[in-house]
């Protein structure tokens, strides 16, 4: 998907929900004019802006990224994530092979950073990314914070610097590192050789 059809799908989005742009711009904390800029393809938003406008959204970032005819039905909204009691029907009670071919991916554009959705869809209590980027390659400048939950990951390949709040980790193939997903943090490839990380997140609000 490149800038111009991802404008038009958090446009859509956006108007399908009634939200001016002055709006939105106040839950998310972005400028009017960087959302106007992003709808109209003229500005490339990172990770943590997506994020920022999806969960106002009450959707996947994921879902950016997917026909909006289809995008809730193979990929589902957001949990709720109030207090509610766990018990058997919580959790889902079928079986879903993923192949290694036909995961959903998503490519953010104008960047070499990619995530795979391992997990069949985000109607689950858990969601795993599969993530590749760069040497160079970051989140954004803006730290990315989440609803409140857990995050998990686990370095495959190269050297990753990751940041939650004022502390930088420096991870290695082989560490992993676990946080509070509600904590600022971010993350930069480092390095001469392309990373790969598992991602996992619970709930998924990726």
């Amino acid at each position: 998907m490149d800038m111009e059809n991802l404008g038009e799908r958090i446009r859509e989005e956006r108007r399908i929900r009634k939200l001016t742009l002055e709006k939105l711009s106040q839950k998310t904390g972005l400028s009017k004019s960087f959302l106007s800029q992003v709808e109209r393809g003229l500005a490339q938003p990172s990770v943590s802006s997506l994020k920022k406008i999806a969960l106002q959204f009450g959707i996947s970032m994921v879902n950016l990224f997917t026909d909006g005819a289809n995008a809730h039905n193979n990929l589902g909204h957001l949990p709720s994530h109030g207090g509610q009691r766990i018990n058997e029907s919580s959790f889902i009670g079928d079986v879903k092979v993923v192949r290694g071919d036909r995961r959903k991916t998503l490519s953010l554009p104008g960047s070499r950073v990619s995530y795979e959705l391992i997990t069949p869809d985000l109607n689950r209590q858990i969601e795993v990314l599969f993530l590749r980027l760069t040497p160079g390659e970051s989140s954004g400048d803006e730290p990315i914070i989440d609803p409140p939950g857990e995050k998990c990951c686990l370095v495959l390949k190269g050297n990753l610097e990751y940041r939650v709040g004022e502390k930088i980790h420096q991870l290695r193939a082989g560490d992993s590192i676990y946080h509070p997903a509600h904590l600022p943090h971010a993350w930069r490839g480092t390095g001469d050789e392309s990373i790969e990380v598992i991602v996992v997140l619970s709930p998924p609000w990726f």
